[in-house]
């Protein structure tokens, strides 16, 4: 089967109350070169009609997005604020959440402090004519029935947003019966479009359309984007097809060697994972995931998210259920491959060693982005691994530095664009790999 030379960059969208199509046009825009031409053409992947692909004439990449809020479904308040509650006075934190409770404790303590001085001077103002019981009671009513009027107003903006944001969190990473419809479906559509995305073909039905996909999550969606990829790759990891008459796996002996202490000095570590990613694709080996880019990712507080208990998290990436870069590696040999027979072009018997169900990371590179003062994202590489790149970054505007959470929506903002920057250089190191 012949090569493609295209690539497919997959965005996921984040928390929130997102419309189709507006998270990747953001995204694509921010990316837009000056004279470049920019194409929106029917989807032909997935059946869903909301949804296009973006590509730019000049350049051999196609953008698409898995689009889920539609399959969420709002907790209700209550729900909400019981999870908010037990996760900043109940929960044992993670060691990335402790480093901004004291500012989140700072915070709603300046709330409450304002809302006292408030209702105080409302009541020094007023103190004359707020006299016996009746006055008391009239006053009451008039309070009660202003705060509910306002309610009304934030509930569909503010207060309504915030509440839409924190309840998809809620509902995705809490497996309580009433949430295990939702997280399936989500995580069962995005698996369905990577698959076909995997297995498309141009018009001669025999070429490969993408030699690569790039998966990219923002927020929550780079949650969702884990768990998809995780459970792609334990259904891709053995399959492999042509695979030569005679070969050998040096790539992937140098990438067992260089596990032990990933450099990223100059992206060494990540040149190794691409070796071992085009020695796969050589064997007929059917993943193509080439980077997964993570942008203020909640999974750096993993250990409190996405557990009961913080040592439960340790236990399931010893377990391999949460995949870490680099791999997990067996108690025993202290490899993360085994081998497995088959059968080569050729109908003689071949071993190849194989990267084992949880050890996607060996092959697709994950490179973590966060804003300093981004309290939801951080740095993933103390929790999933030191195979992950880091790229830590500060806002342009000053201000902005100082507004807690003030970056998380700031990634591919082009007034500040670190974070573009970065994504720029990850997507055109993909396409730099494939001529090399």
């Amino acid at each position: 089967m012949s090569r493609s030379d295209r690539i497919a960059v997959v965005v996921v969208h984040g928390m929130g109350n997102q419309f189709p199509m507006d998270t990747l046009r953001g995204f694509v825009e921010a990316l837009q070169k000056p004279n470049a031409t920019l194409y929106s053409s029917p989807n032909r992947i997935t059946d869903d009609l909301e949804l296009r692909r973006l590509s730019f004439r000049e350049e051999k990449m196609d953008y698409f997005e898995y689009y889920w809020a539609h399959e969420m479904e709002e907790p209700k308040l209550g729900e909400t604020l019981l999870w908010s509650l037990k996760l900043l006075f109940v929960k044992k934190r993670s060691a990335s959440f402790k480093k901004h409770i004291y500012k989140v404790y700072l915070l709603l303590l300046s709330i409450i402090l304002l809302v006292a001085a408030i209702a105080g001077g409302v009541f020094w103002l007023f103190k004359d004519e707020i006299q016996g019981l009746l006055a008391v009671s009239v006053y009451g009513f008039s309070v009660a029935v202003l705060i509910r009027f306002v309610w009304s107003l934030l509930s569909g903006s503010i207060i309504g947003s915030v509440q839409s944001s924190i309840g998809d969190v809620v509902k995705y990473t809490i497996p309580s019966p009433g949430n295990i419809a939702v997280r399936d479906k989500i995580r069962k559509k995005g698996i369905e479009l990577l698959k076909k995305l995997h297995e498309a073909k141009k018009e001669d039905g025999k070429t490969k359309s993408y030699h690569k996909i790039i998966v990219v999550g923002h927020s929550l969606g780079s949650i969702v984007a884990y768990d998809i990829l995780n459970s792609l790759f334990a259904e891709y990891h053995t399959a492999f097809e042509n695979i030569p008459g005679y070969f050998k796996q040096e790539e992937l002996d140098k990438l067992l060697l260089a596990s032990s202490n990933p450099d990223h000095t100059s992206y060494n570590y990540q040149n190794i994972q691409n070796a071992v990613f085009n020695e796969y694709q050589s064997l007929g080996c059917k993943w193509r995931i080439h980077q997964f880019i993570t942008l203020g990712s909640p999974l750096t507080h993993a250990p409190m998210l996405l557990n009961k208990k913080l040592d439960d998290f340790a236990r399931k990436k010893q377990q391999r259920e949460f995949p870490s870069s680099p791999p997990q590696p067996d108690d025993k040999d202290k490899h993360f491959v085994f081998k497995k027979n088959y059968k080569s072009s050729k109908g003689k018997p071949r071993t190849v060693k194989i990267l084992h169900h949880a050890a996607l990371f060996g092959i697709t590179q994950w490179t973590n982005i966060y804003y300093k003062n981004d309290w939801i994202g951080g740095a993933l590489s103390p929790e999933f691994g030191k195979g992950i790149k880091d790229v830590e970054l500060m806002a342009n505007n000053r201000w902005t530095r100082l507004i807690p959470m003030a970056t998380h929506t700031k990634y591919w903002d082009k007034k500040d664009n670190g974070g573009l920057t970065e994504i720029e250089k990850l997507l055109e190191r993909s396409g730099r790999y494939w001529k090399e």
